[in-house]
């Protein structure tokens, strides 16, 4: 009991770690810092550069982004002897093959920019590298979730219309492609392509001139359904009283959140990209959206009624 303890424990930490890295991946693509280093693995062929200037985001993200990965090892490690379920210890492998991908991605967008001599990373490379670090996020989280505690008590909570679930389970959805929209427009450096907000270039739907102005438009129209049909789908759950608490505090959360995204989104806008910080909370923003309702769906997935 007390290693099942230490291991939920031990997901946490990481998953939170997870975030981290988000965050300082972010802060290199906001301070267009990418191409700062133009080397792999080592920067400018030593562990130690002189951290100044872009190299303090790139290589700082490196070494963030290299703890996670042992950290991730050491979590798939110990849930190897210690996790009892089968299909748990899968979350662990699955989330120790997303870190190798994550590095290799993050090698690769670096080696091809220099390798070409574009100054600059290959934005497709880079858009897988950014939505790979959210579902290897997303699987610590769901790992973190099924291991915690309250996971062993689910049995003799009250049941759920499975309705729900199956909403909660649309909504994780919803929230990983706006996510992967965002991470293309990002990349794609077109986030101020509709320079203004509410309106889009002065209209409720813009002129599309070019395809980037439609991804920066779905985007935009993805935040609305998160805030109001993601939002009151969470709100429903979180006042519903014969919800168990175990499912009600996600849902209270990711409400709370999704607004707050939303205003962060708006934000953005309206300072012209012009804060790093500001750009790069609302991408670790996406990373909470995407953790929260998981966790939401997830518990109330094991609160609906097995059928057979």
């Amino acid at each position: 009991m007390e290693s099942e303890r230490l291991l939920f424990r031990a997901a946490l930490v990481t998953a939170g770690f997870a975030a981290l890295v988000v965050f300082a991946g972010a802060m290199v693509t906001s301070t267009g810092s990418g191409m700062a280093v133009p080397d792999w693995p080592q920067s400018f062929g030593t562990w130690t550069p002189v951290m100044k200037g872009g190299v303090f985001y790139e290589h700082g993200h490196r070494m963030v982004a290299g703890t996670l990965a042992v950290l991730v090892l050491l979590l798939s490690v110990t849930a190897a002897f210690v996790e009892k379920r089968g299909w748990a210890r899968v979350l662990t492998w699955g989330a120790l093959v997303a870190v190798l991908g994550q590095a290799l991605l993050g090698g690769l967008t670096v080696l091809r920019g220099t390798y070409f001599g574009w100054g600059h990373t290959d934005p497709i490379v880079s858009t897988l590298h950014a939505v790979l670090a959210q579902a290897l996020l997303a699987t610590l989280v769901a790992y973190a979730t099924v291991s915690a505690p309250g996971w062993r008590t689910k049995d003799t909570l009250p049941r759920v219309p499975s309705g729900l679930a199956w909403a909660a389970i649309g909504l994780v959805a919803l929230v990983y492609t706006q996510i992967v929209v965002g991470a293309v427009m990002r990349h794609q450096n077109a986030g101020l392509v509709i320079t203004d907000f509410p309106l889009n270039n002065g209209r409720v739907i813009p002129d599309f001139y070019n395809w980037l102005v439609a991804v920066n438009f779905a985007h935009r129209v993805g935040g609305f359904l998160l805030v109001t049909l993601g939002g009151t789908f969470a709100l429903r759950v979180a006042l519903d009283r014969g919800v168990d608490p175990w499912a009600r505090r996600p849902a209270a959360f990711f409400a709370g959140a999704v607004v707050a995204q939303f205003l962060l989104g708006a934000s953005v806008v309206l300072t012209h990209l012009e804060w790093p910080v500001l750009t790069s909370v609302h991408v670790l923003g996406g990373s909470v959206l995407l953790a929260s309702s998981l966790v939401l769906a997830i518990r109330l997935r094991a609160l609906a009624p097995v059928k057979g």
